[in-house]
C-alpha cells in the first residue's frame, strides 16, 4: 500500500481503545499524517467526547470492559446527531460472525489486528472522501438550485411587469446568458430566448410546442415528461436535471426550473423558466462520487459500492425465482512476504496488475471489488449453477500460475478463494461476505492456492472456534494449562539428552484439548504470546526443580517451542534473561525450537536475535525440518545447534530413507546435530542409527508425561552423556 494519501483537508479522528499502547501508536501516527486526533480509553468516555466534540470518523476497538465496541456503535447510530459519523472497527477478533455483527450495528469497515498503519490511513481516507463528496454534492446542489430558483422568480416577476410590453421582455430575455423559455398552460413551449437557439443550433420554430423534447437524452426523457405533467396538473414549481443535445450533437447536463405564471386575477397562465448549463459541475460531482466508491489504488469498486450491488442482487433474487448469483472472496497467499521483501511500491504495482488480470476473467455484468489490503471480491450475477462459479475460480487459480513481471523480475503469487452461493436465507450483503470469508479461510487451512465452497458446517465450525477462542482467553486467566515432557535420547548411548516441553489444555468441560486444535487459534489471535511466556516460565521453573532433585545426573535441558509472533516481540530477549535469572538457570539448560518459515519471513531480525541467544549458551534447533521453505544461505549464517526431522518422514522411514539420509548429511555438512522425531519402533531406531542420526524422540522412547510422572521416569532411566 502507498505510504501517503493526499487529503483535501485534515479530518478529526476519535480513537477508542482500552489499551494505552494502541492509543499512543495510532494517535502518534495519524497526527503525523496531518489528522486531528482525539483518544478515549473506554466506550463511556468516547460517548461523552463525541457529544461534546463530534469527530469526522471513529476508530473503535471491540473488546473493552463495561461497554464493548458493538454497544458504543449502537448508541451512536440511535442518536440522530451522531448517526452519520462513520465507524471503523479495529479488533483482533477475526471471525465472520464478529465482522457481520460489526456491520449490522452500523460499522462501515473492519480492520483486523495486527494491522498495518498505512492500511488504516487508506481506509480512513476512503471514508472521509466519501463524507466530503456527499457534503460537497449537497452544498453544490443546494447552492445551484437556490441561484436558479432566484433567477427564475426574477424572470416571472419581470414578465408580469412587462406584459404590457412584450417587445421589452423579449429584449431582456434574449440578452440573458441562460436558456429562458415560456410555456402555455398545456405545457407546450411558446417562447425560447436567443441563448436557447445558440445552444441547440435550431430555429425558434423547431423548438416550440413539444418539439424541443426531441433533444432530451432518451434515458432522461420519461422522467422529464413525468415532472412536466405533474407540474402542469398541480400548477406548482418544478426542478429537473437532464441531458440536452447541443448544436454539436453532444449531450450536456442542464438544471431547469419553472414557476407558474398567474394573471392579475390569479388565473394560471402557463410557465416561465430557465435552464443553466451544469455539465462541468456534474462531471466534478460524478468524479467525486466515483472516488468515494472506488479504491484509490486499483480504481476497482470498494466495499461501499460492493455492498450496494450485493443489496441489488439480493433484491432481484427475492423477486425472481430463477435469478442466482455467487460471491467469490479472494485473499492473496503470502502477499506480506512480497511487501516485506520487495517493498510496498512493488506490492502496490502487483495489486494493480492482479486487478487487471482478474477483470479479464469475468463478464462485463460481473463486479470485481477490492476490499483493502490483498482482499478482492467478485460478484457473479445471474448464473445458472454453482459450476459457473467454480469455473471462474478455476480460471483465476490457473491464471495466477503465470508470474507477474515487475521491475524486470518474475513475481509469483497465488490466492485462496471462498465461494458462497445465493440463498433465500441471506438477508444482507454482510452475511454473504462473512460466509465467503469463512470458505476462503478453509481454503487457506487446506493448503492455499485453491477454492472452497461454503456450506453450513463451516459456519458451525467457525462458531465452535469462536467459543474455543473465548474459552482459551479464559483458560489463560484460570491457568488451565499444564506442560507434558517428552524425552529426547542419544541414539548411540541411549542416554537422556533433553526434554521437550509440550503444552496441554485441560478444558473444564471437554477435558484434554489437543494442541493442534487450540495452538492455531492462539497463533491467529495473538494469544500465543502470553501462552508462550507461560510455557517458557513454567518449563524453566520445572527444570530448575528437577536439577535440584537429581544432582547426581548431568544438568538436564528443556526444549521450548517459539512461535513467529514471539520472535517479533521486542522484549523477548530481556524476558528470557529474566526467566533464567529468576530460576537460577544457565542458558545451557535451555533449547529454543523455531521453524523454517520463521527464517524466511524474518531473516535479518531472526539472525540477530539468535546470535544474541547463542551468546548466552542457549541452543537453537530447527523444528519440523524438511516441511517448509529453507535457505541454505540463512542456515549457514545462523548459530543453529540441531535440525529436527519432521515425524512425517520418520513415520514411513523405509519409503523416505533417501530424504532422511539427505537431511542428516546436510546437518553434518553444516556441523549440526540431527534429531529424528516420531520414532515408534526398534526398526526405525536401528535404521536411524545406521544413518548416523545423533538423537531420537518418539513413543518408542517415551510418551509426553505430566511433570509428576517424569520424576519417577528419571529415577528409572539410566542417564548417560
Amino acid at each position: 500500500m502507498t505510504e501517503g494519501h493526499p487529503k483535501t483537508h485534515p479530518g478529526k479522528i476519535l480513537v477508542v481503545d482500552d489499551t494505552p499502547d494502541n492509543l499512543r501508536l495510532l494517535a502518534g501516527y495519524l497526527t503525523g499524517q496531518g489528522y486531528e486526533v482525539q483518544c478515549a480509553i473506554s466506550g463511556a468516555l468516547a460517548l461523552i467526547g463525541i457529544k461534546n466534540s463530534p469527530p469526522d470518523i471513529i476508530l473503535l476497538d471491540i473488546k473493552m470492559p463495561e461497554m464493548d465496541g458493538f454497544q458504543v456503535c449502537q448508541r451512536l447510530k440511535q442518536d440522530s446527531a451522531t448517526h452519520d459519523i462513520p465507524v471503523i472497527f479495529l479488533s483482533a477478533l477475526n471471525s465472520g460472525s464478529d465482522k457481520l455483527r460489526a456491520f449490522q450495528v452500523g460499522g462501515v469497515d473492519y480492520i483486523t489486528k495486527p494491522f498495518q498503519l498505512e492500511e488504516i490511513v487508506a481506509r480512513v481516507e476512503n471514508q472521509l472522501s466519501l463524507q466530503r463528496a456527499k457534503a460537497e454534492i449537497l452544498n453544490l446542489n443546494a447552492e445551484l438550485e437556490q441561484r436558479v430558483n432566484e433567477r427564475t422568480r426574477e424572470l416571472a416577476q419581470l414578465y408580469l411587469h412587462l406584459q404590457t410590453s412584450e417587445e421589452r421582455f423579449r429584449t431582456v430575455a434574449n440578452a440573458a446568458p441562460v436558456l429562458i423559455w415560456m410555456a402555455e398552460p398545456d405545457g407546450q413551449h411558446s417562447f425560447v430566448n436567443q441563448r436557447w437557439l445558440e445552444f441547440t443550433g435550431d430555429s425558434s420554430s423547431q423548438l416550440l410546442g413539444n418539439a424541443w423534447m426531441q433533444r432530451i437524452h432518451p434515458e432522461d426523457l420519461p422522467c422529464v415528461r413525468q415532472i412536466y405533467e405533474a407540474a402542469v396538473e398541480q400548477r406548482q414549481n418544478f426542478v429537473a436535471e437532464y441531458r440536452l443535445r447541443d448544436a454539436h450533437s453532444a449531450y450536456r447536463w442542464v438544471l431547469e426550473t419553472g414557476v407558474p405564471l398567474l394573471t392579475a386575477g390569479q388565473e394560471f397562465a402557463g410557465f416561465i423558466g430557465c435552464c443553466v448549463d451544469i455539465h462541468d459541475r456534474k462531471q466534478t460531482e460524478d468524479q467525486l462520487l466515483h472516488n468515494a466508491l472506488h479504491d484509490n489504488l486499483t480504481d476497482l469498486p470498494n466495499r461501499t459500492l460492493l455492498m450496494e450491488r450485493l443489496k441489488l442482487s439480493l433484491g432481484r433474487a427475492r423477486r425472481y425465482d430463477g435469478f442466482h448469483f455467487a460471491v467469490l472472496f479472494l485473499d492473496l497467499d503470502r502477499f506480506k512476504l512480497v511487501n516485506d521483501s520487495l517493498g510496498h511500491g512493488v506490492g502496490d504495482r502487483l495489486l494493480v496488475a492482479i486487478a487487471t488480470r482478474l477483470n479479464q476473467l469475468i463478464r462485463p455484468t460481473d463486479l470485481l471489488s477490492r476490499l483493502g489490503g490483498d482482499e478482492f471480491v467478485i460478484l457473479l450475477d445471474d448464473i445458472e449453477s454453482a459450476q459457473e462459479a467454480v469455473q471462474v475460480a478455476t480460471r483465476i487459480l490457473e491464471s495466477l500460475q503465470t508470474p507477474f513481471v515487475l521491475e524486470a523480475r518474475d513475481v509469483f503469487i497465488s490466492a485462496s478463494i471462498g465461494i458462497v452461493l445465493s440463498s433465500p436465507e441471506y438477508q444482507d450483503g454482510a452475511e454473504l461476505l462473512r460466509d465467503a470469508d469463512i470458505a476462503m479461510y478453509r481454503a487457506k487451512t487446506q493448503g492455499k492456492a485453491r477454492y472452497e465452497i461454503f456450506n453450513p458446517v463451516m459456519h458451525q465450525e467457525v462458531l465452535r472456534r469462536l467459543h474455543l477462542e473465548s474459552d482459551l482467553r479464559q483458560a489463560l486467566k484460570q491457568q488451565e494449562f499444564v506442560l507434558h515432557y517428552q524425552p529426547i535420547v542419544s541414539l548411540s548411548s541411549e542416554g537422556l539428552a533433553d526434554f521437550e516441553a509440550l503444552v496441554r489444555w485441560h478444558h473444564p468441560q471437554r477435558g484434554l484439548v489437543p494442541p493442534d486444535e487450540f495452538i492455531p487459534i492462539a497463533e491467529e489471535t495473538g494469544l500465543i504470546v502470553p501462552l508462550g511466556k507461560w510455557v517458557l516460565q513454567e518449563a524453566c521453573r520445572q527444570m530448575a526443580e528437577w536439577q535440584r532433585q537429581f544432582t547426581e545426573m548431568p544438568p538436564l535441558r528443556v526444549s521450548v517451542n517459539l512461535s513467529v509472533k514471539q520472535l517479533q516481540e521486542p522484549g523477548l530477549l530481556a524476558y528470557i534473561d529474566d526467566v533464567l535469572a529468576q530460576h537460577g538457570l544457565s542458558g545451557a539448560s535451555l533449547t529454543l525450537e523455531i521453524t523454517e518459515s520463521m527464517l524466511i519471513d524474518n531473516a535479518e531480525t531472526v539472525i540477530t536475535l539468535l546470535h544474541e541467544l547463542r551468546s548466552r549458551s542457549i541452543n537453537i534447533d530447527i523444528d519440523d525440518f524438511g516441511t517448509g521453505y529453507s535457505s541454505l544461505g540463512y542456515l549457514r549464517r545462523l548459530p543453529i545447534h540441531a535440525l529436527k526431522i519432521d515425524r512425517t518422514f520418520t513415520y514411513n522411514l523405509a519409503l523416505n530413507a533417501d530424504i532422511v539420509k539427505a537431511i542428516i548429511a546436510l546437518g553434518h555438512a553444516l556441523s549440526l546435530d540431527v534429531v529424528a522425531e516420531g520414532i515408534e519402533t526398534l526398526e526405525q531406531t536401528e535404521l536411524l542409527k545406521s544413518l548416523n542420526c545423533e538423537y531420537g524422540q518418539g513413543y518408542y522412547w517415551g510418551r509426553p508425561l505430566p511433570p509428576w510422572e517424569v520424576g519417577q521416569w528419571l529415577r528409572e532411566f539410566s542417564v548417560k552423556d
